[in-house]
């Protein structure tokens, strides 16, 4: 047991008093009335009551590193498999068309590993982008969530390897890329190269 009394006091927090027979708890408010915008911003995290918005952050991404340098568009998924309930996870593979600068038209294969934590999902994938024989081959890692409209946004990294000629201009790059898939369905990835 504790000699002395101990007070911990902090503004806006709870003090809590403490003797050899009893614990009190009282409340110090910081302020009669929080201003509206927090008032707004608490009520929205409440309701989980937020948009993505795909142009600010393509906006964003092209400012800062140019436009896009690879785009995928027309993705399929070709397979879907749970890994685990505990955390949740899936294994989804892909096939998707593209065009990466300098390359020209190619298609992509891939497989992410995703874990879900309600609502952010992390991912890890691995895959191939090919044209004709050529072959580039690709990690990547990417975080994001729902929105409250059904729409998904993905930010993640892709590091790039490639022995190919053709392909030669990607080995040992990084790619910075966003995911988008409405609530419609529609889809699309756009890269930007990080050099």
């Amino acid at each position: 047991m504790f000699q002395n009394p101990i007070v911990i006091e902090e503004a806006g927090a709870t003090t809590v008093t403490q003797d050899n027979s009893n614990i009190i708890t009282t409340s110090i408010p910081t302020s009669p009335t929080p201003p509206a915008s927090t008032t707004t911003a608490i009520t929205s995290a409440l309701n989980n009551t937020f948009s993505h918005d795909s142009a600010r952050e393509t906006n964003t991404l092209t400012s800062a590193f140019g436009s896009p340098f690879y785009e995928l568009t027309d993705a399929k998924d070709t397979g879907k498999e749970v890994l685990s309930i505990d955390p949740q996870q899936t294994k989804d593979s892909y096939i998707a068309q593209g065009i990466m600068n300098g390359i020209d038209n190619v298609t992509e294969y891939g497989t992410y590993i995703s874990t879900y934590s309600s609502p952010d999902i992390t991912s890890v994938g691995k895959g191939m982008i090919v044209q004709n024989d050529n072959v580039a081959t690709f990690t990547a890692e990417d975080t994001g969530k729902y929105d409250s409209e059904g729409n998904l946004l993905l930010k993640g990294t892709m590091f790039f390897q490639s022995d190919d000629k053709k392909m030669e201009s990607i080995n040992g790059k990084v790619g910075l890329y966003l995911y988008w898939k409405d609530s419609n369905g529609t889809d699309w990835t756009k890269t930007w190269l990080w050099e």
